[in-house]
């Protein structure tokens, strides 16, 4: 059921794949949507830009077939993932998604990794960019699936700038825990051993977002280099952006509700679940580790210092750096091919500013690749090939993502961004052993609060 779009299949798929030493898949395209995206790479990218929001129509679910939905179903999707991975695990990882840091911390303490948030895509988007339709699309079927799963509360995210391809044919749906379910429960005594680590990844990233029910909430726009407040009281980019995608609005509140700040919608993390889930450990016997931020950025800069550690540790030369971003990230390929990652939440201004401190700690002499992102979006916050060029200028780099020529609506790069780091990882022969614990990723996050090293 979960959108191909949303973040904790991906990472789990990944982790899963890691923990057996494959790599993952990515997408899961078709094969007749391979061949599609294989025919549009040839052609010049304006033709894809054009092409590929509009095959997003049938990729909603029927809301009928959402409406009985269960929480332990939805969640059991998700540990079907590890169905393959063998032996007892030394411990799991709750928490955020957050892309390649998240699977990158999960791979180095050898443990499954446990999502809290959920993505349904749906039939039905606002065509003109308008808030209230998008809004009554979903809002009567959140309420419902709220009141029917205690352990859940509802997220309707628009984002008509930087998921404007979709949500002008679809809408999304944000399922998000604040409560263990048994079905994770179930899985932690089963596969994990006795006494083992559960490490919380709580993200506390914050947001604007209007509360429509007891356990519903709306939120307009979403993380990038954009604040908050334009997405609800406009501003002249913002304008610009609509008159040129011939949107209505270009500001996305709801009228009939009062605005907050609370836990972003994709990137922060509900109250209700980090106490539920110390209280199984405490009861149960297991470790506990607890490691928040409230930037997502902080977790990538986290899982690079983990992995720099963890090399140093055994005395192997990191082999590069990659620049993941989004979606395309490996954790197996890091892994196996002693890389320090970097992994940047999205193709925008902001990750653009993290990526030029974070490559400051890269060693001059390590080769860097770089995987840009295609989105198929010409967003107001969009940071330009050149711009990229320029942050890796003087720096010796291989491009495994979107070519400058097609950036940002590469099609082919979907199939082939990871191919230059699978011939990097056929051409390793040291490989690392052991993993890191719990405690010890706690003492690298508490360094970078000690710090004040947050690279905001």
């Amino acid at each position: 059921m979960e959108s191909r779009e949303s973040s904790s299949p991906i990472v789990t798929r990944s982790v899963a794949a890691a923990l057996n030493g494959e790599f993952a898949g990515g997408y899961d395209f078709k094969g007749y949507e391979c061949l599609g995206l294989r025919l549009l790479g040839v052609l010049p990218s304006p033709v894809a830009a054009w092409a590929v929001p509009r095959t997003q129509r049938g990729s909603g679910l029927d809301p009928r077939v959402v409406a009985g939905l269960r929480a332990n179903d939805l969640v059991r999707n998700r540990l079907m993932d590890y169905q393959k991975v063998k032996g007892p695990l030394p411990g799991v990882v709750v928490g955020v998604a957050q892309g390649g840091a998240t699977a990158h911390l999960a791979r180095l303490l050898d443990a499954a990794f446990l999502p809290q948030a959920f993505v349904l895509t749906l039939q039905g988007g606002s065509p003109h960019g308008e808030a209230q339709p998008y809004f009554r699309l979903s809002s009567d079927l959140a309420r419902q699936v709220t009141d029917q799963n205690p352990e859940f509360i509802s997220i309707q995210h628009f984002d008509p700038v930087h998921d404007g391809w979709l949500t002008k044919r679809v809408n999304h749906l944000r399922l998000k825990l604040i409560q263990l379910p048994e079905a994770y429960r179930e899985f932690i005594r089963a596969r994990v051993v006795s006494g083992g680590e559960v490490v919380y990844l709580d993200g506390g990233a914050s947001w604007l977002r209007q509360k429509t029910g007891a356990r519903n909430y709306y939120q307009a726009g979403g993380w990038g280099a954009i604040p908050a407040e334009e997405f609800y009281f406009g501003s002249d980019r913002l304008q610009a952006y609509a008159d040129r995608e011939n949107l209505t609005d270009s500001s996305w509140r709801l009228p009939d509700f009062e605005i907050e700040r609370g836990p972003e919608s994709e990137w922060g993390c509900e109250a209700g679940l980090r106490e539920s889930l110390q209280e199984f450990c405490a009861r149960e016997g297991y470790h506990f580790v607890p490691i928040r931020f409230d930037d997502p950025n902080q977790f990538s800069l986290l899982a690079f210092k983990a992995y720099r550690q963890f090399l140093e540790d055994q005395g192997i030369s990191p082999a590069g750096a990659v620049v993941e971003m989004f979606s395309q990230f490996d954790a197996s390929i890091v892994h196996q091919a002693n890389l320090l990652p970097i992994w940047l939440i999205f193709n925008t201004g902001d990750s653009l500013a993290f990526l030029k401190k974070m490559l400051a700690r890269v060693p001059d002499d390590l080769s860097i690749y770089f995987s840009a992102l295609s989105t198929f979006s010409m967003t107001p916050d969009l940071v330009g090939w050149d711009e990229w060029m320029a942050a890796l200028a003087g720096r010796r780099w291989i491009n495994a993502g979107a070519r400058g020529s097609h950036y940002p609506a590469d099609t082919a790069a979907l199939l082939d961004w990871k191919k230059p780091l699978l011939r990097l990882c056929g051409q390793t022969t040291i490989h690392s052993k052991g993993r890191l614990s719990g405690d010890q990723l706690a003492g690298l996050a508490q360094e970078i609060w000690e710090s004040f090293d947050r690279v905001l």
